[in-house]
């Protein structure tokens, strides 16, 4: 799932589409994961504990995850872990990126797509 804001959409209304259109939980707590775009490699023991460590720690405080939804840097292994060990209800996963509209592939295929003016204002300008 998705959703394209404006800059000046305000912070409740995001919050409350994900908490009754999304039926996300809400969190009690936030984890921000964030890095450099550059690529590096964990050894397989590295990864496994960041992997184990993130998701156990997610579940057991119900934790949303935000990351820039990039899959580079350590954003890619915590899209990685989320995959492997999340689960497969998208719910339960309550993982969130937050990523620049122009670093999207193929952004435009999703211009129009399930359109719902309900949530938060587009920015001028902007399809």
């Amino acid at each position: 799932m998705f959703v394209r804001v404006s800059v000046d959409s305000k912070p409740e209304a995001l919050l409350q589409l994900m908490l009754r259109e999304w039926q996300m939980d809400r969190p009690k707590l936030l984890f921000s994961v964030h890095g450099g775009s550059e690529n590096f490699t964990l050894t397989p023991k590295v990864k496994q504990a960041f992997t184990k460590g993130l998701i156990t720690a997610a579940r057991s405080t119900g934790a949303w995850i935000l990351t820039d939804g990039i899959n580079t840097g350590v954003s890619k292994y915590v899209g990685e872990a989320v995959k492997t060990f999340g689960g497969h209800n998208l719910r339960k996963r309550n993982t969130v990126g937050v990523t620049p509209w122009g670093v999207i592939d193929n952004n435009t295929d999703l211009i129009g797509r399930d359109v719902s003016p309900t949530c938060c204002p587009r920015a001028p300008g902007s399809p």
